[in-house]
């Protein structure tokens, strides 16, 4: 049996270029699904139902270490890609040997936030960018997982189309 342990190692790219000296973490975007409320005779009383394929707002923060140049191009740009690339490892239950997987997430976004940091001496400057993501898609292994493309109607879960019983219909 493989036991999933951890992320080994990620690196992150803009559309140009491998990006050094972020922060080692980035937090990526809660999938929250749009709902409306169901009551009324026959229901106990109240049912959030999901809008499938409809989601909240989705935003990430880029952490850097200090300001650089990147920091600024990230706040004037968007319709751009970012893309983390991992490698997670994995334990065989068995023998207790390591193995990896390739994990590739794909984003576009627009820029929403610009937070400059502090001044500390011998210290970070804890800056950000934060990012409004309206397309992502995460490839585990070589397999699309998850794509999300709110400008184009895409909505995928593990390849499968999940409006298409909603397209056929309109």
């Amino acid at each position: 049996m493989i036991i999933p342990d951890k992320v080994a190692n990620f690196n992150v790219y803009d559309d140009k270029s491998k990006l050094i000296g972020i922060s080692g973490e980035i937090t990526l975007p809660t999938l929250e699904a749009m709902t409306s409320t169901v009551s009324g005779a026959g229901v106990l009383g109240e049912i959030e139902t999901p809008n499938v394929g409809h989601f909240g707002s989705m935003s990430i923060e880029i952490p850097w270490r200090t300001l650089l140049d990147t920091t600024f191009n990230f706040a004037t740009h968007a319709g751009r890609s970012l893309v983390l690339r991992g490698a997670i490892q994995q334990v065989e239950s068995n023998t207790g040997a390591l193995s990896y997987l390739g994990v590739k997430i794909t984003m576009k976004y627009m820029s929403k936030g610009l937070d400059l940091g502090k001044l500390s001496q011998n210290s970070g400057m804890e800056s950000k960018n934060t990012l409004e993501i309206f397309y992502i898609k995460v490839e585990i292994g070589n397999k699309t997982t998850l794509e999300l493309d709110k400008l184009n109607a895409v909505y995928k879960l593990n390849g499968k189309d999940q409006l298409a019983a909603i397209n056929k219909l309109i």
